[in-house]
């Protein structure tokens, strides 16, 4: 693990580095994405509602971190103004950014489906990104094991959780590419991105040794992942009736 980088007299985290990396390629690819879906309108539309949606993603992060480790929290809130990385919560900050950029367009009167493929499309490379900084800073950290492509850390090999997050997300975004080339409703691609994030908590939250935890050991990213692709299947069968339904 690499939790520091030394650049001079300076020792960054890691994380904290390739995280604001990953912002500033989220910011380029939203607005490429947006410029090619929609034009200079959409990507005008899609630089404004960037800083909303982050502050948005930052405060969701915070609280759901924070909220479900009340035991730390409860008694020092002051907590929740600190800037520290390592208590950000992706599930609580997807679910704060989510709101915040529908709240602002909106507001905005923005096209919120179409600019909402566009983050899609902008989102994945920076998680794999983002992913890679948090190996580096030995966060989100897998539970113990003896694969051969374990990763030491803390005294034992675990599964490289962080890793498997970045290959998820490269995975999904592969894929959305391929969906964004063929024809469908305004959504359709972001809806099929929740799709991916629900799947991705499902499958890799069990693997990992830091999972936030409700009553009765029920895994909050689980359940956020199940509630992601259930009503992401019910809007594409809702989009299916509406095509094939006979026309007065």
């Amino acid at each position: 693990m690499y939790p520091l980088v030394r650049l001079g007299p300076f020792n960054l985290s890691s994380g904290g580095l390739l995280l604001i990396l990953a912002l500033i390629l989220g910011s380029s690819l939203l607005e490429r994405a947006a410029r090619r879906r929609g034009g200079d309108r959409l990507a005008e539309q899609a630089s404004s509602a960037f800083l909303p949606a982050l502050v948005g993603a930052a405060v969701g992060g915070r609280l759901w971190y924070g909220l479900l480790n009340w035991d730390l929290y409860g008694p020092a809130p002051q907590l929740f103004l600190v800037l520290r990385i390592a208590d950000l919560a992706w599930p609580g900050a997807l679910l704060g950014g989510l709101l915040a950029g529908w709240l602002w367009c909106r507001w905005r009167r923005f096209d919120a489906a179409t600019l909402a493929d566009a983050a899609a499309l902008g989102l994945l490379p920076p998680q794999a990104l983002a992913s890679v900084g948090l190996l580096l800073s030995g966060e989100a950290f897998g539970v113990p094991t003896t694969l051969p492509w374990a990763v030491p850390l803390f005294g034992t090999t675990r599964h490289p959780t962080q890793l498997y997050l970045a290959l998820a997300a490269l995975l999904s975004y592969a894929a959305l590419r391929w969906l964004d080339r063929r024809t469908g409703p305004p959504g359709t691609v972001f809806v099929v991105y929740l799709i991916t994030q629900g799947l991705t908590f499902l499958l890799l939250e069990p693997l990992r040794a830091d999972s936030l935890l409700l009553p009765y050991g029920i895994r909050a990213a689980q359940l956020v992942g199940l509630s992601l692709v259930v009503v992401a299947l019910l809007w594409l069968r809702g989009q299916k009736q509406l095509t094939t339904a006979p026309h007065g």
